[in-house]
Formats: C-alpha cells, structure tokens, sequence
C-alpha cells in the first residue's frame, strides 16, 4: 500500500472515438491501492483530498496507459527482417526464431521486451510465446517482476508446422491448461491468460475445439490470428473446403466469443462481419505489420461502425517497433490510403479515434475497460507521465499555448518511446526514464 497521492498536470484523456476530454491544469487522485478516487481541476480535487501527497507535474502530460492488443514476445530478436510475406515470412525468420525460445533466452529477452513495452507507454499487452510451456512460465514470472498487466499464451500447433514447434493435440491443451491454471488471474489480477491457437492452418478441429472448452472454464481468453493474407485465406480453403469462410472455421469449432481476439481481420466478408459482431468477437487491428509483410489494407473504419471492439496491436515482429505511437500514425496512413480504392467505404480515423484505439477502444477489446483505457473515478490507475515539449519544431514554442488538437497531433505523428518519462501501472511507477537512461550510461 502506497500513501494517497495528488498527481498534477495537463490530462488528455479518452472518452469516446470522437471525443476527448482535456485539462489544462489537472489532478488524479490515487489511493494506495492504486485506484482513482477524483480526476478533474486541480484545485477542485486538491480541495476534496487536501490530505493527498502532492506529485507535480505540472510541466508535463498526463495519459491512460496505451494498450498493446497483439504482439510477440518471442519474435524480438526477429524484428525488421524485410522481404517475404506471411507464409514465407514464417517458415524463413519466425518459425526458427521461436525454436531458439528456450527458457535461458526467454530469462535474458523477456526483462528487456518488458521493460520497453513499459518504455514507450504501453501499459497492457496481449502476447504470444512459442510453444514452450516452460518458456511461457518464465514470460509471466517476468512480466510481474516488472509490473505491466498482461494477457499472455502458450502458442498451439498440432499440424502444418515444423517438426520442432509441432505438438500432439492433447500434449498442447495439457501444457496450455497447466500454463493457465499457475497464472490466469496472478499478480492480484494483472496478469491473465490466453489460450493461442496459432491460426486455423496450424491447428486441428480437435484442438480448437479443445480450446474452446478450456477457454470456457477458466474463464480465460482466446487468441488468434485471422484473414491476414491473400495465400493464407486461399490454404484455409483448401484445408476446410466443407466451411463457408475462414471466420465460419473458427465458429464452428466454438472459438468466437466476448473474450476472443482476432489479429488482422484484412479480407472479412460482410457475412464474416456480421459473424464478429452477433459473437461480440474483438479484433487487432495491426497496421505496420500489415504494412510491412505486404499482407493489405484492414477495413477498420467500417468495422468500427458494425459496434466491433477494435484495439491497435504492434504485432512485433513483422510490427517493426512496440511504440504505440508507431501504431496509431501508421492506422490513419492505412485508412488514408484506403481512401483511393473504389471500394472505400467513407468516414474517417482521425488523431482522436487513433489515441481511442490505443487505450479506451484497446480496453474494450479486451474487456478491461472497467478498469483501465481512460483515466475516471473508479478504475485501476495505469497512466503515463510525457514531456510534449519534445514534440515542438521550435525551442522557443510553449506547448501549453498550442490547441488540445495540435497537441494531440503532433503526439501520434512525431511521437516515440523518448516523449515518455514515467509508467505507471496500478497507481505503482514501473519505468522512470531517468533511471533508465542512468542504468544505460
């Protein structure tokens, strides 16, 4: 238990799509749990608990922690390597990178992936290991050394992979339980698990649908990947020619559901759609990873006006960085070029719904948004501290005199991991750049 504390700044804080909320002079109060109990004027919530330490950083930004939908754990060594698309992608750089995810890699990677997710801001994430079970152990032991919330999985593959990830089915649902079982719910409720069938060429019926029966009794979350790539959607066909489409492959074998997570989701029919959205299925929206593997354009706008719950994902490593900032630039470049299409569909992301996806829309994705993605009365205290001065072209401009607008810009289209000073997850400090910057020196 920490002692009350008064944080003091300038607030940004999400509160619809389309809107947010700005305070140029503000205050969040935090008990010792970690919890808000005021979040408003400074001097209005400084009146209501004068007995609060005061903590002034009044020359600095406030913001909800950023969410990480969907990435990687075990790929961070693999980051950049420009060239191939998914499926050639996979079998070259990714699939011999995950064999190497041994326990002693996984003690020597893990602190440092952590510890630059927390770097650029990011709060919560939802992360694939390989299929390690002792390897993902040590991912969670890691992850609350170091304080971030995260949802974590063991990855499934039964077939169609590499004789050194491929597991018997019952051996993978066996390791994935006992996984889930030590830490689904850990560190007070931080950290969470994910059952992970890779992608539905990776997995059998039999172990889909063995996840969805676990995924169901533990009350745990389901991930996976969907509709990435133009090769992979015409192998799913080959693999299931008895199903209706490649979302209607994951229906059937019961894994669509309020806790499931679908990265990418590019090529989806209006069926397909309507399929996500009658099953309150979330998505990941990973636009420089879609980018980057040449794999397409995601249709987030019209997803978004379907209801879907879309958060934004790094998707590390074929998202060549963690940086959140990376993520919310590069889904506005996405949309905006989408816009010269025939088939484009209207509407518009804007810097405003950016920031939504990558906290408050992030939080719904994953249903936490009672707790976390926005800073208001009640929920867990996951917030960052940044310097915008950063961000200004010019030293003599003062970011205090420029529009909530601008701010917010310039936030997502100059912003990176060196704007960010401090991390907080559950009101607890979890990254201070200085100490950072002195333990590199």
């Amino acid at each position: 238990m920490q002692p009350m504390r008064l944080f003091r700044g300038q607030i940004l804080n999400p509160e619809a799509e389309d809107r947010y909320s700005y305070h140029t002079d503000g205050g969040i109060v935090i008990d010792g749990s970690g919890v808000i109990l005021a979040v408003g004027d400074y001097h209005e919530v400084q009146q209501q608990y004068p007995s609060a330490d005061p903590v002034d950083c009044s020359d600095r930004l406030i913001l909800p922690g950023f969410i990480d939908t969907h990435t990687h754990l075990p790929q961070y060594r693999a980051v950049a390597r420009y060239g191939n698309e998914l499926l050639e992608w996979l079998e070259r750089d990714i699939f011999p990178t995950e064999r190497e995810f041994t326990p002693e890699t996984a003690d020597t990677l893990c602190p440092i992936f952590f510890r630059s997710l927390l770097a650029h801001g990011v709060t919560t994430a939802a992360i694939y290991c390989s299929v390690r079970k002792d390897s993902t152990h040590v991912a969670f032991q890691w992850a609350e050394q170091t304080g971030i919330r995260a949802i974590i999985g063991k990855v499934m593959m039964d077939r169609n992979a590499p004789d050194f990830l491929l597991e018997k089915t019952s051996d993978s649902l066996q390791a994935s339980e006992e996984v889930c079982r030590a830490w689904h719910g850990a560190a007070n409720g931080k950290l969470l698990y994910a059952f992970t069938p890779r992608f539905a060429p990776t997995c059998s019926r039999a172990l889909m649908r063995g996840v969805s029966d676990l995924a169901s009794q533990y009350g745990a979350y389901i991930q996976t990947h969907l509709a990435e790539n133009l090769a992979e959607l015409q192998w799913v066909r080959e693999l299931f020619p008895e199903t209706r489409s490649y979302t209607d492959v994951y229906f059937g074998t019961g894994l669509l559901g309020p806790k499931t997570l679908l990265a990418h989701a590019i090529y989806v029919s209006s069926d397909e759609r309507r399929l996500l959205a009658d099953t309150g299925s979330c998505l990941s929206h990973c636009p420089a990873s879609n980018l980057f593997l040449k794999s397409g354009l995601m249709p987030l706008r019209e997803l978004m006006d379907m209801g879907l719950r879309i958060g934004v994902g790094s998707d590390v490593a074929s998202g060549p960085t963690l940086s959140p900032f990376e993520a919310m630039r590069s889904a506005i470049y996405t949309h905006t070029a989408r816009r010269f299409l025939p088939d484009f569909g209207g509407g518009d992301i804007s810097p405003t719904t950016a920031f939504y996806l990558a906290t408050l829309g992030g939080a719904r994705a994953l249903r936490l948004d009672d707790k976390i993605g926005s800073l208001v009365c009640g929920k867990e205290a996951d917030f960052i501290i940044v310097n915008p001065q950063r961000l200004s072209p010019l030293p003599t401009e003062k970011w205090v005199e420029i529009s909530p607008d601008t701010l917010l810009s310039r936030l997502i289209f100059c912003g990176d991991d060196r704007i960010v000073e401090q991390t907080y997850v559950r009101g607890t400090l979890c990254y201070d750049r200085r100490s950072h910057d002195n333990n590199d020196r």
